[in-house]
């Protein structure tokens, strides 16, 4: 099984892309290590394949990089399912999980977060969660934003260490963080993790 981000970007006009969008290429490349598994179109959409294991870890992190930019934010859907056809391109790819990623996308409304899989009890237990971290991701200012971003990138590194990465005061990182609900999130990406592994298993 694989899961599928897809996104766009809220405000993006109001931004010149040569803001956001080469820090965005540069993450998808990170992750993925072929240019076959994201695709950056129409000029503000995406999409993604990733793990179905770190898929909310990477969203949270697309989130945490694009609210890095006052005037941005991200709308997303992922969709958990199998791959049945692989494209040259990632929107030329098929299965489920691709149109689960579509039709959610589809759905989203006020919302900025939303997932689909072919476990509807997983789905119908983590979308209410997905929904009260779409709503404190939504209030993320730069600063946090960034810390968030970097601080989920390295987390094997200490605040400290954080701080001198990014230039900043440690009690700076740690407000940011606490703030942007760091812990909490945490929590919540590894109640993830748990069960979809016992959905996968």
């Amino acid at each position: 099984m694989v899961a599928v981000i897809t996104g766009d970007i809220i405000n993006s006009r109001n931004v010149n892309s040569e803001i956001w969008l080469p820090k965005l290429k540069e993450y998808f490349s990170e992750i993925t290590l072929t240019t076959k598994k994201w695709e950056i179109y129409r000029g503000d959409s995406f999409q993604i394949e990733v793990t179905p294991e770190n898929a909310l870890e990477i969203a949270i992190g697309i989130k945490a990089l694009i609210k890095s930019n006052s005037k941005l934010d991200v709308r997303m859907s992922i969709g958990i399912g199998e791959k049945s056809f692989e494209g040259e391109k990632i929107t030329e790819s098929n299965g489920s999980a691709y149109i689960n990623s579509g039709e959610s996308f589809e759905k989203i409304k006020n919302n900025t977060l939303i997932l689909k899989s072919p476990f509807q009890e997983f789905d119908d237990y983590l979308n209410p969660i997905l929904r009260l971290l779409s709503f404190i991701g939504n209030n993320w200012k730069p600063v946090t934003s960034e810390t968030i971003f970097y601080t989920l990138k390295n987390k094997e590194l200490l605040q400290k260490e954080i701080a001198e990465k990014l230039s900043k005061d440690k009690t700076t990182i740690n407000k940011a963080l606490k703030r942007g609900g760091y812990d909490e999130i945490t929590e919540i990406l590894d109640l993830y993790s748990k069960k979809i592994k016992q959905c996968l298993n």
